[in-house]
């Protein structure tokens, strides 16, 4: 064999080994390059399915009480508890609660709530809600527990909301899912909606169900209520403040100048109010006085007079007004740190009256402003449009009545009158539980007065005038429990309630790792 037979040989081997290499190398390539594409698709895979709204609907992001919310669940709840928030601190703070919530223009998460700590909207938000649950999953807990379930017209009221929500879904041609994630909440379905319902009327009802389960027998109510009688009887009084003539501390040297000076402004206001109550035996006289000293404020004799229970009475004259001794026409002074009130006892009242229920048709009288006229409320051509708008209101008012009377005179006949939108009245017209001189029952002197007129019957009719409003046609339902009873049984019932709801401790709310994915508004 020749050297160079030899030497192809070796080079044809050597081109063999290179390219059996560069095979090898290229399928080692391959099989990492699927490796990575098979790697690669299970992430996205994943990806997808921990952002997919599956994860968001199904999986549960927290858990308490024996019941889970989804994340998608969870911020449905949230935002139930920051709506809730917000209407709160308007309440509380009215034209000012803006600076004291977060923006509408941006997301919780990027808006601080506290600029010392650096937690956001988002995260205090979040913890406020979950407090929340924690709070009211108590009491699904012990409903659940005790075996309580909804009652069937709750159900009923869930049903017409479901359906409600498959009608308008129809309207606007989607499938009721559709409709509850484009104009409802985003991320919700029927199902789970429902669900988070039965949770929240749950609470709602137990809790209502078991405030209303209490009973007392008409000895404890008595007992209740004469323990309690100093903070429970209606005290009628006048008052009026002499106010003293409080100095400017710029107009005086020194402190010692100026306190001096206050002390001699309050004690000359002490000395008239002593003057005036010098005056006064009876009402009459406590009316006038109070008129001569200050006209603009106490013209009118319903400007001193007020009743309320003696838990709202002011510290100041409280003890005198509810001294076992007190007697009608009784007056007195008290010295205050910006003058002296004169206070003349009138009544007091054990509420041993019964209360009443009625139901409305109001008509209300079309608003004349004395402004528009050039004489104000004396001018003929005012009083004219305000004559020609009381007589529409009462002409509307009588048609109302007859419209009662042809129904038949009945109750039902009274409820179709106000279906059929003769009145204005903002609610439904039925009032009831219904007490004398009680600011909750915004009743006006007018309405009152007749409602407990000694000669009411159930089913009187009548239209009534108040200067107020216009012309109110009102029908006496009847009469209820007596006004001490109703308190004593309200003392007694917050009482118990609050010992049953100290007893329920919060329950801890355990977190899941699809708690990730709620996404804070």
């Amino acid at each position: 064999m020749s050297v160079a037979f030899e030497k192809k040989q070796e080079k044809a081997r050597r081109r063999q080994e290179k390219f059996l290499k560069e095979q090898k190398e290229k399928k080692r390539f391959r099989i990492i390059a699927i490796c990575v594409l098979i790697v690669f698709a299970i992430l996205l895979c994943a990806a997808l399915f921990l952002n997919s709204k599956y994860v968001r609907r199904s999986l549960p992001a927290i858990s308490v009480a024996g019941i889970s919310f989804s994340s998608a669940e969870f911020d449905y709840l949230y935002s139930r508890a920051y709506s809730d928030y917000e209407q709160y601190i308007k309440d509380q703070l009215g034209d000012y609660a803006s600076s004291y919530l977060p923006a509408s223009g941006s997301s919780h998460s990027s808006q601080t709530y506290d600029f010392e700590t650096g937690e956001t909207w988002g995260e205090f938000l979040t913890d406020y809600t979950l407090n929340q649950i924690s709070e009211s999953s108590k009491y699904y807990n012990a409903a659940i527990a005790s075996g309580f379930v909804l009652p069937p017209d709750t159900i009923e009221a869930i049903d017409k909301e479901m359906a409600n929500y498959a009608s308008y879904a129809q309207s606007y041609n989607l499938s009721t899912d559709a409709f509850i994630q484009s104009y409802v909440a985003r991320n919700m379905t029927e199902k789970s909606i429902r669900k988070v319902m039965e949770y929240l009327y749950t609470v709602t009802m137990y809790i209502n169900y078991v405030h209303d389960s209490f009973t007392y027998t008409s000895g404890e109510l008595a007992a209740c209520y004469n323990e309690n009688k100093d903070d429970m009887d209606s005290i009628t009084f006048r008052i009026f403040l002499v106010e003293a003539e409080t100095p400017l501390r710029e107009d005086y040297a020194s402190d010692d100048e100026f306190d001096a000076a206050t002390e001699e402004a309050l004690a000359e206001a002490s000395q008239i109010a002593s003057d005036i109550k010098s005056r006064i035996t009876s009402q009459e006289d406590f009316v006038f006085e109070a008129a001569v000293y200050n006209p603009e404020d106490y013209s009118e004799p319903a400007a001193t007079v007020g009743t309320y229970p003696g838990s709202a009475l002011g510290t100041d004259y409280k003890d005198w007004l509810l001294a076992a001794e007190r007697q009608p026409n009784d007056v007195n002074t008290f010295d205050i740190s910006t003058g002296s009130y004169v206070v003349m006892f009138v009544d007091r009242d054990n509420n041993e009256y019964y209360m009443t229920e009625m139901r409305q048709v109001l008509i209300l009288r079309e608003e004349v402003n004395p402004e528009d006229y050039p004489g104000g409320e004396g001018d003929p051509d005012y009083i004219a449009a305000y004559e020609a708008a009381d007589q529409a209101a009462l002409e509307l008012a009588e048609i109302a009545r007859r419209s009662f009377i042809d129904g038949g005179m009945t109750e039902e006949a009274f409820i179709d009158v106000i279906d059929q939108g003769y009145s204005n009245d903002s609610t439904d017209g039925h009032y009831d539980l219904i007490s004398k001189n009680a600011a909750n029952n915004k009743m006006v002197p007018e309405i009152e007065n007749w409602l407990f007129d000694q000669v009411r019957q159930a089913g009187d009719c009548e239209i009534v005038r108040t200067e107020a409003f216009g012309y109110h046609l009102l029908y006496f339902v009847g009469y209820e429990d007596r006004y001490c009873d109703y308190l004593a049984d309200k003392k007694l019932r917050d009482a118990d309630y609050s010992a049953w709801e100290d007893s329920l401790e919060p329950l801890e709310v355990s977190k899941h790792w699809a708690f990730m994915f709620r996404q804070v508004f």
